[in-house]
């Protein structure tokens, strides 16, 4: 009997202090430490959509002469950006109405529109990012003198750099220079001509990131 009360004892001295022990976790508040100064939370991780809009200075080659072709240029953008560290890969596509337009030896060479789908590489500082962008461009080209005209929708290659800046987590701004070279075609006018056309374009751009 003796043992008994012993061991019953025990038990509840036992269970009472896994009770008390119990009560003071459940009273004590749980602390989770808030993000320091700096500390943004943002991520450049995501797919994005945006508008861009700029000057294009083009240049025509007809056979051996050449000629200006600038114009206001601007469209839309979308793409997907992988965020891994600082550092920044991307996918991105835009398509583009164009007003470059110049002439020389009788011809006027115009470019209506261009599409790219480029790769972008970058460097995230803090809300800023820094990169380059290249890829596949493809665009229209219009050639006409008095007797005729032709257009083509023509291929090449496109590359350049920018800077992206994010203004709200949701929100970013963008300024990005590009070169596109749409190779040579021979357009079917009076008589035929060997076109190349080449053009610089500088963008400034405003986007959505989700």
């Amino acid at each position: 009997m003796l043992r008994l009360r012993s061991l019953s004892a025990g038990l509840i001295a036992l269970l009472g202090s896994i009770g008390a022990a119990a009560a003071a976790d459940l009273g004590t508040p749980s602390y989770t430490p808030s993000p320091g100064p700096g500390v943004s939370g943002f991520s450049w991780t995501g797919p994005e959509i945006g508008a861009l809009l700029g000057y294009g200075f083009g240049q025509s080659k007809i056979g051996s002469a050449k000629a200006d072709a600038d114009g206001v240029t601007g469209g839309v953008y979308a793409g997907y950006n992988f965020a891994i560290s600082n550092f920044l890969l991307g996918i991105e596509g835009d398509i583009t109405a164009s007003g470059m337009q110049g002439g020389n030896s009788g011809f006027t060479v115009s470019n209506p529109w261009n599409g790219t789908l480029r790769a972008r590489a970058g460097v995230g500082v803090d809300r800023f990012l820094f990169y380059g962008t290249g890829g596949f461009a493809f665009g229209d080209e219009k050639v006409s003198n008095a007797a005729s005209s032709d257009s083509s929708v023509q291929s090449g290659w496109t590359a350049g750099f920018g800077a992206e800046a994010a203004v709200t987590n949701n929100v970013t701004a963008r300024l990005e220079y590009r070169y596109t070279d749409l190779g040579n075609h021979t357009f079917a006018t009076a008589p035929n001509t060997n076109v190349g056309f080449t053009s610089s374009q500088i963008y400034g751009g405003l986007g959505v990131k989700f």
